[in-house]
């Protein structure tokens, strides 16, 4: 099943998760309930304008329901110089972390085994 036959269940969940009624969501974004319902079931795939208008009163940012529906790939992340930094100084600290919780793991295993 592709994520395309999926976005009615996706659209129907955050609907509910709000919460509001297929009526309102129809009368909020402009389309006819029964086309939202059948978008629901899997009977419609809804065309991009339609899940833009969906999308918009359901709280998605811009473009993350389409990307959802399998209509967009995701953008990469765009991060600052500065925020590569600091992840790489972060990564670089857990790196160290993971040697040194080794290290001392091996200790214990080991006077473990000799104390046997």
């Amino acid at each position: 099943m592709s994520s395309k036959q999926n976005i009615g269940e996706i659209i129907r969940e955050y609907r509910k998760s709000i919460p509001l009624t297929l009526s309102e969501l129809s009368r909020r974004s402009g389309v006819s309930t029964t086309h939202l319902g059948r978008i629901e079931i899997g009977q419609r795939v809804p065309s991009a304008r339609v899940l833009q208008s969906v999308a918009k009163h359901l709280g998605f940012q811009s473009n993350e329901l389409l990307v959802l529906a399998g209509y967009l790939s995701p953008e990469p992340s765009v991060l600052s110089e500065g925020q590569r930094n600091e992840l790489r100084a972060e990564l670089d600290m857990l790196l160290e972390r993971v040697v040194s919780d080794r290290n001392r793991i091996r200790e214990i295993v080991n006077r473990l085994l000799t104390t046997s």
